[in-house]
């Protein structure tokens, strides 16, 4: 026995160097980024549109195991739209080559006052007593409390930012803008670990897995930013990602209704579609 899992696991590795970084490049398909350019009617009208789905129906499944997981994706998906408007403001006010941007940062401070109240209403609200896990419980408050923390840091740089009224050129001012760039990305991170807290350790790791390494890029750079180039670039990423993941929910023990079962089928058959579309050799 042991021989014969020396010899599995030596010709394992023998294929790992024989393969080389073209296998690499892409973990199931031999793919050349070139030769499979998305054009823009097949990413509008087809990619995106089911890239979309995955990423409402992954958050359907986690609502179906769990109600108090609507709760976090939706607080989830409030600041994240906060985010994508900054992100695009701040783009142009770079173009235009405006570090002041006064607008932007007074529309970004009156909506983060908002999502304090709304953080605050969440962190005293009470948790389903029935819920006897007492570690997601001290978890949730703890993630709320760091958010909490990094938006009144963000909001305190706008109020500083919006009464000195720095000039264009100043590199303080620069400065400012990065850290309040970086705050906003730390609120996104924690508000994302809130989504999967009251899901079993083994269920947990799994959706938090796919969260991490799939939904949330897609999300971000298909669906809001609408990067065609960005699903392109990490195809064979993305597809392990999803692969491994699939594999370990669909064949392992884990307890899914009949819904979210045919939900997760759904997924696999939209994103083998959208494999499909890549991956056709060009004309």
């Amino acid at each position: 026995m042991k021989i014969l899992k020396f010899t599995i696991s030596l010709i394992s590795l023998l294929c790992f160097l024989f393969l080389g970084q073209n296998a690499l490049s892409y973990p199931y398909y031999y793919f050349e980024k070139k030769n499979n350019l998305i054009s823009s009617r097949e990413f509008n009208r087809y990619i995106k549109p089911q890239i979309r789905s995955i990423v409402a129906e992954y958050y359907f499944i986690l609502k179906k195991m769990d109600p108090f997981h609507g709760q976090s994706i939706t607080f989830q998906n409030h600041f994240n739209q906060i985010y994508s408007n900054w992100e695009m403001e701040s783009k142009k006010c770079f173009a235009a080559k405006d570090f002041l941007c006064e607008k932007a940062f007074k529309t970004l401070h009156s909506k983060l006052i908002k999502f304090d109240k709304k953080t605050f209403i969440f962190l005293t609200s009470k948790v389903d007593p029935k819920k006897s896990n007492l570690e997601a419980k001290l978890k949730l408050n703890e993630q709320l409390g760091i958010i909490q923390n990094y938006n009144y840091r963000a909001l305190h740089l706008l109020e500083e930012y919006l009464l000195l009224k720095l000039n264009d050129e100043s590199l303080y001012s620069k400065k400012k803008w990065e850290k309040i760039r970086n705050l906003l990305q730390k609120i996104s991170i924690h508000s994302g670990n809130l989504l999967t807290l009251f899901l079993d350790e083994k269920m947990k790791k799994n959706f938090e897995f796919l969260r991490v390494n799939f939904i949330q890029n897609l999300e971000r750079k298909v669906v809001i930013e609408k990067d065609s180039s960005y699903i392109l670039s990490r195809l064979g990423d993305l597809n392990l990602a999803w692969n491994s993941f699939h594999m370990r929910v669909s064949k392992g023990n884990h307890k899914l209704n009949n819904n979210s079962k045919k939900t997760l089928k759904n997924m696999h058959s939209r994103w083998n579609s959208i494999l499909k579309i890549i991956l056709a050799k060009p004309n």
